[in-house]
């Protein structure tokens, strides 16, 4: 082994699990050198004051660079507030009834809590601005960020040490209010900085109407994924202003939550444009059949993919047998909308209801399969 180059234990080293990566630093310094890039290649941290901090010191670790990360998640939380001690420990019951027993750690630890919140007020939109701006100088190489509530995912995956020792240390959690606007408006003037990054996802949900205004355009961003928009009437615009801010995407997902429009009379799917889309997912979306319809055929699309969404105009029937005629027709996959039962009356799955789909869209001749003996069509307000 040290007779080989670095490059090729680095390419070892990237190929590991963690575990054995751990045991793959330790041989000698020259291993621990060839495997901090695979160690680093995904990285996350806490919107937090100390957390950023402590990503500024990894930055300056002397076995080597954050130039070889390459997907960085922010995980960001609403911390709870408490107004006395007494408030403060009826957030912390449900997290381990054995801190009760000991006054002196509970008191500490509230002390902790305080001088915690007392930092986090104390942040200013250009404060985090600021700290975005130096936080990402430090991974001139990242293609794919991630801003993901810490509560979006299952919290056995946020396997987080910074995480687990601050929520140890304060014995608080954050709330379960998954709203990412705030963190997003101090990401926006940043991400223009970043000009190799290809990918951004945003795992929470995303109140358009909290960002601040001003036009941003990200070209270099080809892979967008929403996976919660705010949804409802009079929010339409927003959202289709903000989809417009990233003209070269290649492959986008939107989800609305609840499940509502993302169409406005004033801004129809139609006008916006990617010269460029391949791949595009809609999920729990309300859409007219003509502006589906007019935006699939507008795109270059390869794939699009339709889930829970509901047609506000027109009817499904309506709109496959349009989508079968056209010539550049992409490959459509539907997950829960098109419900259709068997001879005793059991609902088929999926993937049963996409072959009847799919034979229908390839075959001139093929009678529409489904049928929706509701016909309903729902109204939205929010």
């Amino acid at each position: 082994m040290e007779i080989l180059p670095l490059e090729l234990l680095s390419a070892i080293a990237l190929e590991l699990p963690i575990t054995d990566l751990r045991h793959f630093r330790l041989v000698n310094r020259r291993h621990a050198d060839a495997g901090f890039p695979a160690l680093v290649r995904r990285l996350s941290f806490l919107n937090t004051m100390n957390t950023a901090e402590a990503l500024q010191t990894l930055s300056r670790s002397p076995y080597g660079s954050l130039g070889a990360t390459r997907h960085l998640t922010i995980y960001d939380g609403a911390w709870p507030v408490a107004a006395s001690q007494e408030e403060w420990a009826r957030l912390f019951l449900f997290l381990s009834s054995r801190k009760l027993c000991n006054p002196m750690s509970t008191q500490l630890a509230y002390h902790r809590y305080q001088q915690f919140i007392e930092q986090e007020a104390s942040r200013t939109f250009e404060m985090d601005v600021h700290l975005f701006r130096v936080v990402l100088a430090n991974f001139p190489s990242i293609r794919e960020l991630t801003l993901s509530h810490i509560h979006a995912l299952r919290m056995a995956y946020l396997n987080d040490t910074h995480f687990q020792k601050l929520t140890n240390s304060i014995w608080v959690i954050p709330s379960f209010e998954s709203f990412l606007a705030k963190a997003m408006s101090r990401l926006l003037p940043v991400l223009g900085t970043c000009s190799r990054l290809k990918r951004l996802n945003v795992d929470g949900i995303l109140d358009i109407r909290d960002l601040p205004p001003g036009r941003h355009q990200f070209k270099t961003i080809q892979h967008l994924c929403l996976n919660s928009v705010l949804a409802g009437e009079g929010l339409e615009d927003g959202i289709a202003n903000f989809l417009s801010a990233f003209p070269g995407l290649t492959t986008l997902t939107v989800k609305t939550f609840p499940a509502g429009p993302i169409y406005h009379q004033r801004l129809p799917l139609q006008q916006m444009q990617w010269s460029d889309l391949q791949f595009c997912d809609i999920i729990g979306t309300w859409v007219p059949e003509d502006e589906l319809f007019n935006f699939i055929k507008r795109h270059p699309l390869k794939r699009l993919t339709l889930k829970d969404v509901n047609l506000t105009s027109g009817s499904w029937k309506s709109f496959f047998s349009r989508a079968r005629g056209l010539k550049q027709r992409p490959n459509i996959i539907c997950q829960g909308i098109l419900p259709r039962e068997n001879e005793e009356g059991w609902r088929l799955e999926d993937y049963k209801s996409q072959r009847l789909l799919d034979w229908f869209l390839t075959h001139a001749n093929f009678p529409w399969p489904f049928s929706d003996p509701d016909n309903d069509i729902f109204t939205f307000s929010l």
